[in-house]
């Protein structure tokens, strides 16, 4: 398993990501959808604290598996927010 500061950059790099993808939507399509991407990229950041708030919860208590399975849990849910996220700002497209 990689660190925990591995993970929180991980983390903070798919925010980024959403973030970013969100501006060059912004910056391509004007405000034509401008309220939805930016629920979008709120729901992001949100995500984001709830992760690293998620990541920094005190386990010394916990068995290794227990340790194991509770970072498994965010490493899914990290991957399907995001994926969900970047189907949400890729749904917005219009024709050019």
């Amino acid at each position: 398993m990689a660190s925990k500061r591995e993970f929180k950059k991980d983390v903070n790099f798919l925010t980024n990501e959403i973030l970013m993808r969100g501006m060059i939507y912004l910056e391509f399509f004007g405000s034509k959808n401008a309220e939805t991407v930016y629920l979008i990229m709120n729901d992001a950041a949100v995500a984001r604290n709830n992760y690293i708030s998620r990541i920094n919860f005190k386990l010394s208590d916990k068995s290794v598996k227990e340790v194991k399975t509770h970072f498994k849990s965010i490493y899914d849910d990290l991957y399907q927010s995001t994926h969900d996220l970047l189907e949400r700002i890729d749904g917005l497209d219009m024709a050019v």
